[in-house]
């Protein structure tokens, strides 16, 4: 409940409000310094219920984040502590930050403008894909699935996404279920609600009772309050008795313009995707 990332190592538990932290986020600092914020002031960590971060373009609730108060942006833990030099999974040599720099990422393939970039060997990533978990959950496998950095099966009639269904390019960072051997490219699984967490309540202006946070669990799903579509993805339900009240997030939601204007994951029908 403070980066909103997976819990595998110790952990603290609050069972009185059901509050999970890792000991790293558990032991934040209330102040910090941001090395790429252009107010070099300190930023002060704080508790949000919904949280947008300009710098990974996620949406996020009921987690930590650090505050500017000067210019009132936001940045989430995780984006908040990756600094000028960082590290990789997907590759052994430490990554320094270039603001200019020419070639293509090794991660998604895009053109780089800016990237982290080893200077040992050509490997470089843009930020977006530095910044992608290791592990997350999606609608199309019960399985959490792992971010998989390239693929030594080198036949290509292999290398389709389970989403989309068409193909992927094996040098690129994909994900897979090593159970169920589902894979799919990251721009299928990754969307801007990715880190909203299930079960958690909001408190809506134009509704009396809290609103939790779903997404697709019904056979026959009912239709949203104001859009009168089905709510097939991420949504708010009322459970009061005797309500029966569900919009989508993405019509009640306060960032929802500014998601679409900087967005790379664009609603169908908004933007045309293309996948190598």
């Amino acid at each position: 409940d403070g980066c909103v990332l997976f819990i595998s190592t110790s952990f603290y538990h609050c069972a009185q409000c059901d509050f999970f932290l890792h000991n790293s986020c558990a032991e934040l600092p209330k102040k910090m310094y941001n090395w790429n914020h252009f107010h070099q002031r300190p930023l002060t960590l704080d508790l949000h219920a919904v949280l947008f971060c300009r710098r990974c373009v996620f949406e996020f609730n009921n987690c930590f984040s650090y505050d500017c108060n000067v210019c009132e942006e936001r940045f989430c833990v995780h984006c908040h502590q990756i600094s000028d030099t960082s590290t990789c999974q997907g590759h052994e040599h430490r990554l320094f930050f270039y603001d200019k720099y020419e070639g293509q990422c090794n991660g998604c393939g895009n053109n780089l403008e800016d990237a982290y970039a080893c200077k040992e060997c050509n490997f470089a990533v843009e930020c977006d894909c530095l910044t992608l978990p290791d592990k997350i959950q999606h609608k199309c496998d019960e399985h959490p699935l792992m971010l998989t950095y390239g693929e030594d099966n080198i036949y290509s009639e292999y290398h389709y996404c389970d989403i989309c269904k068409r193909r992927r390019n094996a040098s690129h960072w994909f994900y897979r279920c090593a159970i169920c051997d589902n894979s799919a490219h990251k721009d299928c699984v990754i969307d801007a609600y990715s880190y909203m967490k299930l079960g958690k309540t909001y408190t809506a202006k134009d509704h009396p009772h809290p609103l939790t946070f779903t997404r697709k669990i019904y056979d026959y799903p009912p239709e949203c309050h104001i859009c009168e579509e089905h709510c097939e993805d991420l949504s708010a339900v009322c459970l009061e008795n005797g309500c029966n009240y569900i919009v989508h997030w993405k019509c009640i939601d306060p960032y929802r313009k500014i998601i679409l204007r900087c967005l790379r994951w664009r609603p169908k029908g908004e933007d045309k995707e293309v996948h190598d």
